[in-house]
């Protein structure tokens, strides 16, 4: 009985510990601080490899580095880790467009508006992919569709910022689960 009060306070330590480090990440991330968001990052993922917002918050941090390649790879192991997630594909689209990968841009654009159609972003940033690959018809149908909504100024950090609110508002039970 003991050992297993144990190992549940353990768990619930490492999941703190991974919540801190993910939030911490993400302030330092916000102010432009990336090597040091890079940093807390590193360490959540030494505890939880398969976590989404650790490497999702890594990539972003990279590709704001201009880091592209080593970016990709970790929006490579945040689709692995939650392949649902339609700003993943969205700012991977991003990070191949500056590796002037310009189909697999447009290939991660259309899997974000599979998961969310009508995203102004992925509309954006397909209209780019469009726009590189010569298909300047479809570029400009891509950025009219994305026009039709609320232009906000895009910011890669706010899924991690709504997904700690969505944590934060959850019932107990749920916060026990952790992020990922």
């Amino acid at each position: 009985m003991e050992r297993r009060s144990l190992a549940k306070n353990r768990a619930s330590e490492i999941e703190i510990y991974v919540e801190v480090h993910n939030r911490q990440g993400l302030m330092l991330a916000e102010a432009h601080q990336y090597d040091d968001a890079i940093a807390c990052y590193n360490r959540v993922l030494r505890l939880r490899e398969d976590d989404f917002t650790a490497w999702y918050g890594r990539g972003a941090a990279l590709a704001n580095l201009g880091q592209y390649r080593s970016a990709l790879l970790s929006f490579d192991r945040a689709i692995a880790a939650d392949a649902c997630r339609h700003e993943v594909w969205t700012f991977r689209a991003v990070v191949l467009i500056h590796l002037e990968r310009y189909q697999n841009a447009l290939a991660d654009c259309e899997q974000a508006l599979a998961l969310h159609p009508n995203h102004w972003e992925a509309l954006t940033f397909r209209g780019v992919a469009f726009y590189y690959l010569g298909q300047y018809q479809r570029a400009y149908e891509s950025y009219d569709r994305a026009t039709g909504h609320v232009m906000q100024r895009w910011n890669p950090l706010a899924p991690l910022k709504k997904l700690f609110r969505q944590c934060s508002n959850a019932p107990s039970s749920m916060n026990d689960s952790g992020l990922s």
